[in-house]
C-alpha cells in the first residue's frame, strides 16, 4: 500500500476590480472563470489539485466521498478531495497494489464499501474495500469480463465480455451469477446500467449503434436500437429509458429516449458544442459534456421533456485557463460528478482539474 499526501491550495474569487490570480504548485495557478459568451449563471471556480500520480476513468464513489481512478502502471488511486471550504483542506491520494490484469474501467457502489475491476484475461472481477483499495475477494461474472457498469434499479453488476458478445449480470448482494445475454455490441462497445427500476435495464453504445435491453433476469429482450455511432454514453439517474450520447466524430449531443410507443428509441433533443465531446457524466439535473477545452453544461429536463428538440446549453466553462505548462495542451483521461463539483483528469499529468457546479 502506497499513500500520497498532498495539500490543497485554494483559490481566490475575484474582488469588483478583476480577476486575482494565485500560483499553485509552479505550473498551475487557480483562477476565476466566466462562463462564455451566451452562457447563464455567475463564474464558475476552476482550480487543479496535484494527486501524485497520472490517472484516467474517473469514477465518483457516493458512499466514500471520493473519487477512484485507474493508474497507467496498473494501479487503483483513491483520491480524497475535500468538498468544503477553508483555509487548507488535506487531499490524500491511496494507491493499490499493482493488478497483473485490468480490464477497461471500474465501478463504485453507492450502497456497499466496495469497487469493481474487471480482469477479463483472469475471468474474473477484483472487488476491493473503497477504504483502504485492498482486494477482498474476486467475483466470477462471465467470459471475459472487460468493461463494468452498475444497475443500481436492480442492484445488478453487469459485465460486458472483452470481445462485446455478452452481457452478464451478477446480483451485489450474494454474488450470484444470471444467465449471460447475447449482445453483438461490437468493438468499443460499452454497458450502460438504470438507477431506478426493479427489471434488468441497461443501453449498449459504441460505433456500431446504440442498443435498449431490459427485462426480469433470465428473459432479458432487446427493446429497441437506433443508428448513432456513439463516443461516450450516460444514463438520466432520474429516467432509466434515457440516455445522452456523444456521436463519435461530431460536436454533437443527443438525448434518447424510448419511442412513446415502447418501441424502438428516437432522438429527443440534440445539441452542437462546437467540438467534439471526449467525456460525460451527469446528475439530477444537468449533463456535463467535456470537449478539448471546455466543459459544456446542459440541462436534462428528466421530468418536463424537452421543446422542439432543443437540448438547452446553460453554461459553457473553459477549464483549460487554470492550467499552465504541458498540462494545458494535455488531452483529457476522465470525468467525474461528484456532489458539488466536477473532476476532469488529464492525460500523463499528475493532476485533477476541479470545476465547481455552477450555481443556476
Amino acid at each position: 500500500m502506497v499513500k500520497v499526501a498532498v495539500m490543497w491550495n485554494p483559490w481566490l474569487r475575484g474582488d469588483a476590480r478583476g480577476g486575482i490570480l494565485f500560483v499553485v504548485a509552479v505550473l498551475f495557478f487557480l483562477a476565476g472563470c466566466s462562463a462564455a459568451g451566451g452562457s447563464v449563471g455567475a463564474a464558475a471556480r476552476v482550480g487543479a489539485v496535484r494527486v501524485g500520480v497520472p490517472v484516467h476513468d474517473l469514477v465518483w464513489s457516493a458512499h466514500a466521498h471520493a473519487l477512484f481512478a485507474l493508474t497507467d502502471d496498473r494501479r487503483i488511486a483513491k483520491i480524497d478531495l475535500s468538498e468544503q471550504s477553508s483555509a487548507a483542506p488535506k487531499v490524500g491520494t491511496t494507491l493499490s497494489e499493482p493488478f497483473v490484469d485490468s480490464g477497461d474501467d471500474l465501478v463504485t457502489d453507492a450502497t456497499h464499501a466496495v469497487v469493481y475491476l474487471p480482469q477479463p484475461k483472469l475471468g474474473r472481477v477484483a472487488v476491493l474495500s473503497d477504504g483502504d483499495v485492498r482486494e477482498v475477494k474476486a467475483m466470477v461474472a462471465g467470459p471475459s469480463p472487460s468493461f463494468l457498469a452498475l444497475d443500481s434499479g436492480s442492484a445488478h453488476l453487469l459485465a460486458l465480455s472483452a470481445d462485446r458478445s455478452t452481457v452478464t449480470p451478477v446480483d451485489v448482494h450474494n454474488d450470484m451469477v444470471l444467465p449471460s445475454q447475447q449482445v453483438p455490441a461490437g468493438p468499443g462497445a460499452r454497458v450502460e446500467g438504470a438507477t431506478r427500476g426493479r427489471l434488468l435495464d441497461y443501453h449498449l453504445s459504441g460505433p456500431g449503434g446504440i442498443t435498449h435491453y431490459k427485462g426480469s433476469p433470465g428473459s432479458v429482450q432487446r427493446e429497441g436500437a437506433i443508428g448513432i455511432s456513439a463516443e461516450k454514453a450516460v444514463g438520466d439517474v432520474v429516467t432509466s429509458s434515457r440516455l445522452y450520447v456523444a456521436e463519435k466524430g461530431t460536436d454533437r449531443i443527443f438525448a434518447v429516449d424510448s419511442q412513446r410507443s415502447g418501441e424502438g428509441l428516437e432522438v429527443v433533443a440534440q445539441a452542437h458544442l462546437g467540438e467534439p465531446v471526449h467525456y460525460l457524466g451527469v446528475d439530477e439535473t444537468r449533463v456535463y459534456a467535456a470537449t478539448e477545452h471546455r466543459l459544456v453544461v446542459l440541462a436534462t429536463n428528466s421530468f418536463e421533456g424537452y421543446h422542439d428538440q432543443i437540448f438547452p446549453i446553460l453554461t459553457t466553462i473553459d477549464f483549460r485557463s487554470a492550467l499552465q505548462g504541458e498540462a494545458k495542451q494535455a488531452p483529457l483521461s476522465g470525468l467525474a460528478v461528484g456532489p458539488e463539483r466536477v473532476y476532469l483528469a488529464l492525460q500523463g499529468q499528475p493532476y485533477v482539474v476541479s470545476v465547481a457546479k455552477p450555481s443556476l
